[in-house]
């Protein structure tokens, strides 16, 4: 059987069971370090029901149109499909930039079986961990640090500063991503705050293989393209505007404005650079 959400049984007072069905879930991860964010953050989704647990999840566990559904352990007939919902996420301590993230939900259950032999760990269980589209695998939020956030002594560590070249307004809200050069694949990617400011670094980078056909046979450092992308709509917004990072990452970026420049940085190295748009 497959569903579109998860059920949970638990006991009250060891006399009745509960059963209770989830939505969806996901999960904050440090745009830095990829690793995922305990600390909760304030997540708000104007009628939706959106609570972290303590490992760091989000669960969802109802929303307009479901509050009959959430209750029933087999449903009754089929679940309408997903919908796509906008969660506010603010940091209390600060350490991160407010974002809004749109979150799928409900999201299926896939029906796992028993594993041929009774083999452990079962082979669909672990498929299905990997498995965006199941509730066993949260989907993932990236949250960005501001710019006075903590970095590793290892570190490459860029910091960028965006402003509008003809008034010096600094801009918030740009994306500023670094693509390595020899492979194009993007490296770091971070956001500005309200001052401009903006601060990515690349982690674990280590010596490797010269490809250039000349020079040493082996270098430390890594060229980059580091480009910075803003939206002049952001100009527009109210003052208590939070933006959706992603609308610009995986946005037409003919529509939008950038500065491209092209750096080497190595492990344990610092650049500061600027970037003047014409917005």
């Amino acid at each position: 059987m497959s569903t579109s959400s998860l059920a949970l049984g638990f006991q009250i007072n060891g006399q009745e069971n509960v059963d209770r069905r989830v939505l969806a879930a996901f999960v904050c991860t440090d745009a830095l370090t990829g690793s995922s964010i305990v600390r909760p953050m304030m997540a708000t989704a104007p009628a939706w029901n959106v609570n972290p647990n303590r490992s760091g999840v989000y669960v969802i566990f109802d929303g307009p149109g479901f509050d009959a559904l959430t209750g029933q352990f087999i449903p009754a007939g089929a679940w309408p499909a997903a919908v796509s919902l906008a969660v506010t996420l603010q940091d209390p301590q600060q350490h991160y930039q407010p974002r809004v993230a749109m979150v799928n939900a409900p999201v299926s259950v896939p029906a796992i079986l028993p594993a041929a032999g009774g083999a452990v760990p079962n082979p669909a269980v672990a498929a299905a961990q990997q498995d965006p589209t199941t509730i066993f695998c949260p989907q993932k939020v990236t949250l960005y640090p501001t710019a006075a956030a903590a970095t590793g002594p290892n570190w490459a560590v860029l910091r960028a500063s965006v402003t509008d070249a003809a008034s010096g307004q600094r801009l918030p809200f740009a994306m500023v991503r670094a693509t390595r050069q020899s492979d194009a694949t993007v490296v770091a990617t971070g956001q500005t705050d309200a001052h401009g400011e903006a601060l990515m670094a690349i982690v674990g980078l280590t010596t490797s293989t010269n490809v250039s056909g000349s020079g040493p046979v082996s270098v430390s450092t890594v060229a980059l393209n580091v480009e910075a992308i803003f939206d002049p709509a952001v100009l527009s917004q109210p003052a208590a505007w939070i933006s959706n990072p992603d609308d610009i990452l995986n946005g037409d970026i003919t529509t939008f404005k950038t500065s491209t420049q092209a750096v080497e940085i190595g492990p344990g190295q610092e650049l500061n650079l600027s970037f003047q748009i014409s917005v």
